[in-house]
């Protein structure tokens, strides 16, 4: 009996089989990674804008706040407790205002004593002007005494002149008359010297007395002064920036109690990122937006220092302030730095950084199709960005964030 034979079944070889599945897993693979253009997006989805060519203001904005030129800084004048608050930051004050009140017993006692010292001097100097008076008086008796008794002796002399030579008056007699005289004489002089320099020595008591009194009168002023300066005024006029003290609390002399801004005088402070500060200058025009009000300004001061990327730009109000306008007020600046001349623009597309190369999509013909293309961009001008290259004018782009689609080519706008 015949035993038929199965057919062998012929069999691929392990390694043209492996192959195969290599085969077609990359083409599977290239199929999923590959851009496709069946990339479907609604047009309500996405923000589209038109390159456009003009002459385009060159401004570089910010955000910053209003700064007073002027402030008043407000220290305790001595050693005091804080009794009394009136006013507390934020509020409008004028020169004269009362912003709180301080406290010093030891101060009141020394005003007191600095005024009874400065009555019991005065009292002093009364008393010796009084008695100098008197010194001066009784010098100005004997000197009228010694007057007179030198014109009682020059009397006897001439009597006896005519006496003595006639033999009734002796010789010694005469002689003794003669002395008598020339004593008188020499005493009225002695005594007369003695007259002008009482005068100078009771002027010059009373000078240095005079002295001593304007000192106690300073040192009186002086603690006048500081009882005066425990009531704290704003002196001018403006608001109330900070108060860092609180009621009852002891302060030393000199320690900062409150700090008063000017309303009147006052000016812009931007900050700008470092990258584009590099193009501001001393003298560029501003204009301050306080959200009431568009004024213009000047540059006149550039911060040499970077702070967290930025740097402060002050803004010198050229206009007069708004109503509203007030120390930290919060504010908007644009700087004008120049005039970019029959420039290519467009809106500043979402994730697109200044001065360089990247993929962006722009619209068909059609405006149905989106193709991925590579633009150069330049300097970021308010809310647009210019165009170095890679686009025209009239020509559409997609400004909006295409982030996710980036790996697809084409992608197709649905209505």
């Amino acid at each position: 009996m015949d035993i038929k034979k199965k057919p062998q079944v012929k069999q691929v070889p392990w390694l043209k089989r492996s192959a195969f599945i290599a085969c077609a897993l990359a083409f599977v693979g290239w199929q999923f990674n590959s851009p496709s253009s069946d990339v479907k997006i609604v047009r309500s989805d996405i923000r589209v804008a038109s390159v456009q060519q003009s002459d385009l203001p060159f401004t570089i904005s910010g955000f910053g706040k209003l700064i007073s030129k002027h402030k008043r800084l407000l220290t305790a004048p001595t050693i005091a407790t804080i009794e009394e608050i009136l006013v507390l930051p934020g509020t409008q004050v004028e020169a004269d205002t009362v912003i709180m009140k301080l406290s010093n017993p030891d101060l009141l006692l020394q005003v007191n004593n600095a005024q009874m010292e400065l009555v019991r001097h005065n009292a002093s100097l009364r008393e010796l002007i009084i008695n100098q008076k008197s010194e001066y008086l009784a010098h100005q008796a004997n000197l009228v005494k010694i007057n007179s008794d030198l014109a009682a002796a020059k009397l006897k002399v001439e009597a006896q002149t005519s006496l003595a030579a006639k033999g009734i008056v002796s010789a010694i007699e005469f002689k003794r008359s003669k002395l008598t005289e020339n004593q008188f004489e020499k005493q009225l002089k002695i005594e007369q010297k003695r007259l002008s320099h009482l005068e100078k020595a009771h002027q010059e008591k009373i000078a240095v007395q005079g002295q001593f009194a304007k000192q106690l009168e300073a040192n009186l002023a002086l603690k006048l002064s500081l009882q005066a300066g425990l009531v704290i005024r704003a002196d001018i006029e403006g608001v109330l920036q900070s108060l860092p003290v609180t009621l009852g609390q002891s302060v030393a002399a000199g320690e900062q109690l409150a700090l008063v801004a000017s309303s009147k005088t006052m000016m812009a402070q931007l900050k700008i990122p470092q990258g584009e500060a590099q193009d501001i200058a001393i003298g560029h025009q501003a204009e301050i937006n306080t959200r009431s009000a568009l004024i213009r300004g000047v540059v006149n001061r550039i911060d040499p220092v970077i702070t967290n990327g930025s740097v402060l730009i002050d803004i010198d109000i050229t206009q007069a302030l708004p109503a509203n306008a007030r120390p930290e007020l919060k504010v908007e600046g644009k700087i004008e730095i120049g005039m970019l001349n029959d420039a290519l623009y467009v809106k500043h597309p979402v994730g697109v950084k200044a001065n360089s190369s990247q993929q962006v999509f722009t619209l068909d013909a059609d405006k149905q199709t989106a193709i991925q293309r590579t633009m150069k961009f330049g300097r970021i001008i308010g809310n647009n960005i210019e165009l170095l290259s890679g686009a025209s004018k009239g020509e559409q782009f997609i400004v909006s964030d295409t982030s996710s689609w980036l790996q697809n080519h084409t992608m197709t706008i649905t209505d």
